[in-house]
C-alpha cells in the first residue's frame, strides 16, 4: 500500500473548496458574475410576461364579477402592463436568482450549513407563493364581493384599473409575507433566539393577534376575518412544530459536545446583559451602593 503524498493531500483538500481561498478580486467577479445572470433571468423573464401582460390584466379582472374598470390616464394602463410584466417576471425569474445566490454564498459555508441556507431560500419562496395563492383564491374573492353587497342603493361606479391592480398586488404581496412566519421562526431557532416554551406560553396573546390582524387587513366581515385569522394560528402552530425540532437538535448537539444546554444560555444571557448599557450602569449603581455601606 503505498502512502499518497501530503502536498497532493492539501491540493486536493483546497480544491474541495475554492471559494474559501479566492482572492477579492475573484469574489467580485463571481459577485458580477451571480448579477449579470440574475438581472438578465428577471429581464428576459419580463420581456415574456409583457407579452402576456394583456391575459393577465384580463384575468384580474375577471375575479372582480360586478365590477367595471376604467384608465384615467392615457399611458395607465401600459403602466399597468409594465407592473404586471415586471412582477411576474420577478417571480418566474426567482428560482434562477435562488440558486445565484446559494452558487456565491455557498462556498463560505458549511455543507451542513449550505443546505440550510438553501432550504430557508426555497422554502421561503413557496411559502409566500402559497401565501399569494390563498390570498388569490379566497380573500381576494371574498373581499372584493363584501366591498361589492355594500352597493345596496344601486349606484353605478366605476373602477380605476391603476387602484384596482395595485391594491391585488399590495394583498398578494401582504399575505406572501405572513405565511413567512415558519421560515423566521425557523431562522430565530437556529441562532437561539428562539424556544418553543416560549412561543407555547404565548398562545393566547397569539389567538388574539391573529384575530386583530383579520380584522385590519380584510373587511368587516367576520367570515373572511376567520378565514384570514385561522391560517395564520395554523402557521403559528406549524412554526412551534419547527422551532421545537430545531431546538432538541441544538441540544443534542450541545450535550454530544459535553455541553448542558441550560448552562450554555445561561452564559449567553449574562454575554448578552453584561454588554448592554443597562447593565453597566446597573453594576455601576450596586458598586455606589456597596461603596455608601462600607464607609457607614
Amino acid at each position: 500500500m503505498t502512502s499518497s503524498n501530503p502536498s497532493s493531500r492539501r491540493a486536493r483538500k483546497k480544491n474541495e473548496n475554492p471559494g474559501k481561498n479566492m482572492t477579492l478580486t475573484g469574489h467580485l467577479a463571481d459577485l458580477r458574475n451571480c448579477l449579470v445572470i440574475s438581472v438578465l433571468s428577471f429581464l428576459a423573464a419580463a420581456i415574456i410576461c409583457f407579452y402576456f401582460a394583456s391575459d393577465f390584466i384580463v384575468y384580474a379582472m375577471s375575479r372582480a364579477d360586478g365590477y367595471m374598470f376604467i384608465q384615467t390616464g392615457v399611458a395607465e394602463l401600459m403602466a399597468q402592463y409594465i407592473k404586471v410584466a415586471l412582477i411576474a417576471g420577478l417571480v418566474f425569474a426567482s428560482p434562477i436568482i435562488i440558486w445565484q445566490v446559494e452558487k456565491f454564498v455557498g462556498p463560505a459555508l458549511k455543507k451542513s450549513e449550505e443546505r440550510k441556507f438553501l432550504g430557508v431560500l426555497i422554502g421561503g419562496l413557496v411559502l409566500f407563493l402559497v401565501g399569494a395563492m390563498f390570498a388569490n383564491f379566497i380573500v381576494i374573492p371574498f373581499t372584493l364581493q363584501f366591498f361589492l353587497n355594500l352597493n345596496t342603493i344601486d349606484i353605478g361606479g366605476y373602477y380605476s384599473i391603476k387602484e384596482y391592480i395595485s391594491y391585488l398586488v399590495a394583498m398578494l404581496f401582504s399575505f406572501g409575507l405572513v405565511f413567512e412566519i415558519p421560515v423566521v421562526v425557523a431562522i430565530l431557532s437556529s441562532f437561539g433566539l428562539m424556544k418553543p416554551q416560549w412561543m407555547k406560553a404565548a398562545r393566547r396573546y397569539v389567538i388574539v393577534a391573529c384575530v386583530f390582524v383579520g380584522a385590519v387587513i380584510t373587511p368587516p366581515d367576520i367570515t373572511s376575518q376567520i378565514m384570514v385569522a385561522i391560517p395564520m394560528y395554523i402557521l403559528f402552530e406549524i412554526s412551534i412544530v419547527i422551532c421545537s425540532v430545531i431546538y432538541r437538535s441544538r441540544c443534542k448537539k450541545l450535550i454530544a459536545e459535553g455541553l448542558d444546554p441550560d448552562e450554555v444560555e445561561a452564559l449567553k444571557k449574562e454575554e448578552r446583559e453584561s454588554g448592554s448599557r443597562w447593565a453597566m450602569a446597573k453594576s455601576i449603581v450596586e458598586r455606589k451602593d456597596q461603596e455608601k455601606k462600607k464607609d457607614n
